[in-house]
């Protein structure tokens, strides 16, 4: 049986059918030929099984195989819109990060021109310092008094700008995980439509 799987369809299909008329002749023959008859109507029989579980093999693979095309063109359906919504995805992502980029680099800017202007006039604690950094680290600040009393060298528009690229760089990151997010949600929907 093993070997009928390396021969053309269509040569086993004729095989089968072949098999199937034979058992019949045999069969009909072996009710003439009273004779013949021990020894046709059991070839009738193995021929017509075998032809019959062929045909049948041939038909079920068939389908199968059709199956398989129309779920592969289901897939391939689903992978182009995959690919369509990925670059609109990103599109999107690239733009609001881009406006992100621009809006903190603006406000930098104008950090630069006007609040330098005050650095002079407003001095920071060390304390204020302290706390920015150790938020930014996500650690608790130390409560020692000695390590953060004084005035710091640090100037307000230097804390300031750091913030404003601290929220920019936090805004960037929430882009993506939002694209992420969009991304998952849109390739879960194409994906599971694929039945």
């Amino acid at each position: 049986m093993w070997l009928l799987n390396f021969l053309p369809d269509s040569f086993v299909l004729w095989l089968a059918h072949t098999a199937i008329i034979i058992a019949v002749g045999s069969f009909i023959a072996g009710q003439v030929l009273s004779m013949y008859k021990i020894f046709l109507i059991p070839a009738a029989f193995v021929l017509g099984f075998f032809g019959i579980f062929v045909e049948g093999k041939y038909y079920a693979m068939a389908e199968y195989t059709a199956k398989i095309e129309e779920m592969q063109k289901q897939v391939d359906l689903a992978n182009e819109q995959s690919a369509k919504t990925n670059t609109v995805i990103q599109t999107r992502v690239v733009e609001k990060i881009k406006y992100v980029k621009e809006t903190s680099n603006a406000n930098i800017q104008i950090v630069e021109k006007i609040v330098t202007k005050y650095d002079n006039i407003c001095t920071l604690s060390n304390a204020a310092i302290v706390l920015h950094d150790s938020a930014a680290k996500n650690v608790v600040a130390p409560s020692t008094g000695g390590s953060v009393e004084g005035t710091s060298n640090v100037k307000a528009s230097d804390l300031i700008a750091t913030t404003t690229e601290n929220y920019g760089t936090y805004y960037q990151m929430r882009e993506q995980l939002l694209g992420w997010q969009l991304w998952y949600k849109e390739q879960k929907k194409i994906f599971e439509a694929v039945k």
